[in-house]
């Protein structure tokens, strides 16, 4: 006998499937599902190729599930509509119309005219989209009622428990006991109250005896109920059936996503499975779109926060990096920024892994799949080819994403993504350990926004806070005569004393210098000396200001920041005066600093050498040297199409002492030849226009410059470039990337040589 029901399909498909194909499947014998689900599951067949089969051997229509509703639900009760898997469609006091797989069903057919008194009329349905119907239809329908309620009934039910917790019940068990009504109306329940108490997770943990419920509120975890064991197995199976994973599964972690409806409002649902010692732990993460407001100023930062984070969305090109740990409000601050900047006539596009919320039609979003091979890199070199003004990338994983998002900024795009470092200075040292070389990061770098979450006091119950409570090592932070707050508790925040949280960030805005010494590879420490004189406050004393404004308490601040050894922003960059300083220690968002307790100040001279320290100079010496004054060194003519990394190597050698001219195409570099006379010439080979082969042929055919030093800088390393370029006449050749002490050292060589011929030419 078939270990199926629908034995009937394989005289309908048999002339669509080949025979030895459908023979295999009908000899399955270890499989559970139906011969229709065994061929969609073998991909001979889609769903809607079955259905038409059926349909026209059957003469029968194909249903719209949506059609079901109260009225056929009321009419055929849901122990009879699973029975023989069915779903209500329409009722009239004489017909009823029903949904099945299986239309040869004359004993289900007798069973539902007995029931409902009425003519019973098939309509043809998939077998997994009845059970998600029915899912839908009386699972709705059983919402409302108390925990405590819902608790009283699991004593009924029967579950048997079996010593080893991977084998309590088998997956037709588990399915069977996952739809019973208590468990339905326990799960719709407890996401209801998730949502409606503002979780973003709720953590499903089975214990040696209960199952504990727990939901994340404002970043901690806080206990929600407990239930009986015995519920724990079917509980995560009706999860699981939710979010289409596997029940009989237990021994590997899944990952699945839901959609469900809380009065009316769309909720996304991402669900993870965990194998845990004594059962599965779910956690399930909460997106609300409705209650995620997507805006800059919903963050909480300062107006003068918000400002420079919209000064850097108007760059066109480069990269901006939001970092954090996991759960910092990255990917919310991405968003966000995605939001201020879309429109018609930006072409914007995210890859993401996974995509949390939907942006709006304006934007198109990606979804990774390590599977198909659509991976973050893949899926960026693709977008690329798709004419992009603006890319969001989920988060930079590895190298070659990496490096594909720098080639990407520095080609004309503005790039955003994400990164696990701990504060801004650091986000550069990271990446240089991925492997990224270190001018580049200098030259597409624009911003680094690191940021943490903090919670909102509650404004109904808080309580001052005396001065004199507060921890030795914050004293002298906080100023004489400020207001603090600490938290209490009430019905408005459930006894937490905090509701809401508020972003606190650590902005670090590129500049000439930090951009300097990015290339240069300086470390965290000397970055961050940089930005602090640039104006960059850290993420405490960010934290800080939102204290004295009110906004949080001190157990908060600590709990989320770091308290430095020593008041910072005293800093100050050389010439600057401290007016310049605003946004430092005890700063608000407009207001004016305030003065530690106890001020260490740095002097000018301090603040230049910490800001030079472990700077590895191009130009070794045993002592500090000045660098020339124009006009002393040789004028150098840079050749490079790339503005970014022409800005960094002019630096570079602009700090070496070098009157540098510049050129973007080949037609300007001839046209700057003929205006500064330069000494020695750093060509680049792409170029637009007249590309750097021809420069260098048109170089060497002119009397006036056929002995001019041409260095030529390609990203072309090979031996065959190398050797052409040398024979066109080139007097070096250097391959990009390079080191800026071997691109000095070339540059000293070749200018030496050059004088040298002269002066034997004179004499």
């Amino acid at each position: 006998m078939p270990n199926y029901q629908d034995e009937w399909l394989a005289a309908v498909l048999g002339p669509l499937i080949p025979e030895a194909k459908l023979a295999r499947l009908k000899d399955d014998t270890e499989s559970k599902t139906s011969l229709w689900e065994r061929i969609i599951d073998a991909r001979l067949l889609t769903q809607a190729e079955v259905l038409d089969a059926v349909s026209a051997r059957c003469k029968l229509p194909i249903a719209n599930l949506e059609l079901a509703g109260e009225s056929g639900r009321d009419a055929l009760p849901e122990q009879l509509a699973r029975r023989h898997a069915v779903v209500p469609l329409t009722v009239t006091d004489a017909v009823l119309e029903v949904a099945t797989s299986n239309p040869f069903d004359i004993g289900a057919e007798q069973a539902l005219a007995f029931a409902t008194g009425r003519e019973v009329r098939m309509l043809l349905a998939s077998p997994p989209r009845i059970r998600e119907r029915l899912d839908i239809l009386y699972g709705s329908a059983q919402r409302g009622g108390s925990v405590k309620d819902i608790l009283g009934g699991m004593e009924d039910v029967d579950v048997t428990e079996l010593p080893d917790a991977q084998d309590e019940l088998d997956a037709e068990a588990a399915a069977a006991e996952a739809s019973s009504r208590p468990i339905i109306k326990l799960v719709d329940v407890l996401l209801a109250d998730g949502i409606t108490s503002r979780a973003s997770d709720i953590h499903i943990e089975s214990g040696e005896a209960v199952v504990v419920i727990r939901y994340r509120i404002d970043g901690v975890l806080r206990h929600a109920m407990t239930i009986p064991r015995k519920a724990g197995t079917p509980l995560i199976s009706r999860i699981k059936i939710m979010s289409g994973l596997d029940i009989a599964d237990r021994l590997r972690p899944q990952d699945g996503r839901a959609r469900v409806a809380v009065n009316g409002n769309p909720v996304d649902l991402r669900i993870s499975t965990l194998p845990a010692t004594h059962g599965e732990k779910v956690v399930i993460r909460i997106l609300n779109t409705q209650s995620t407001m997507l805006s800059l100023e919903a963050l909480g930062l300062f107006e003068d926060e918000q400002a420079i984070i919209k000064k850097l969305l108007n760059s066109k090109e480069g990269i901006i990096l939001c970092t954090g740990p996991t759960g910092s409000g990255k990917t919310t601050t991405l968003y966000s920024c995605i939001r201020m900047i879309e429109g018609e006539g930006v072409n914007i596009v995210t890859v993401e892994d996974p995509v949390e919320y939907r942006l709006g039609k304006n934007v198109v979003q990606v979804q990774t799949n390590e599977k198909t091979g659509l991976t973050f890199a893949a899926a960026l070199r693709s977008i690329l080819r798709q004419d992009p003004d603006i890319v969001l990338v989920g988060e930079i994983r590895d190298i070659e994403t990496a490096q594909v998002a720098v080639q990407a900024s520095l080609t004309g795009h503005l790039v955003l993504s994400t990164l696990h470092t701990n504060d801004a200075p650091n986000t550069v040292t990271r990446l240089v350990d991925m492997g990224l070389e270190a001018f580049k990061i200098g030259a597409a770098l624009r911003g680094i926004i690191a940021q943490r979450l903090m919670r909102r006091i509650c404004p109904v119950c808080r309580e001052k806070q005396p001065l004199s409570e507060l921890p030795e090592r914050l004293r002298k932070w906080v100023p004489e005569g400020a207001t603090l707050w600490k938290a209490i508790g009430c019905s408005q925040c459930t006894q937490t004393g905090y509701r809401g949280r508020f972003s606190v960030v650590e902005i670090l805005v590129m500049n000439p210098e930090i951009e300097r010494l990015v290339g240069n590879n300086g470390n965290a420490d000397v970055i961050a000396v940089a930005a602090r004189a640039a104006g960059m406050r850290s993420l405490f004393e960010c934290g800080l200001a939102h204290l004295l404004e009110g906004h949080t308490t001190v157990d908060e601040l600590l709990r989320v920041t770091d308290v430095p050894q020593a008041p910072e922003g005293a800093v100050k960059a050389k010439g600057k005066s401290k007016d310049k300083a605003k946004g430092r220690a005890g700063t608000t968002g407009n207001s004016t600093p305030v003065e530690p307790a106890t001020d260490v100040e740095t002097t000018a001279e301090q603040s230049e050498d910490e800001l030079f320290a472990g700077i590895e100079l191009v130009d070794e010496s045993d002592g500090p040297t000045e660098p020339a004054a124009a006009g002393s060194r040789a004028t150098i003519l840079l050749v490079e199409d790339e503005d970014s990394l022409r800005r960094v190597m002019k630096d570079l050698l602009q700090q070496e002492g070098y009157v540098i001219c510049e050129a973007r195409d080949g037609a300007e570099a001839m046209e700057q030849v003929d205006r500064h006379n330069p000494d020695l010439v750093l060509l680049d080979l792409n170029l637009p226009n007249v590309d750097g082969y021809t420069v260098l042929q048109r170089l060497r055919s002119h009397p006036r410059t056929q002995n001019l030093p041409v260095i030529i800088l390609s990203a072309r390393g090979d031996e065959d470039n190398e050797v052409k370029v040398l024979r066109l006449g080139a007097t070096d050749f250097l391959a990009k990337p390079f080191r800026p002490r071997a691109l000095s050292a070339r540059l000293e060589a070749t200018l030496a040589r050059s004088r040298a011929e002269e002066v034997k030419g004179e004499r």
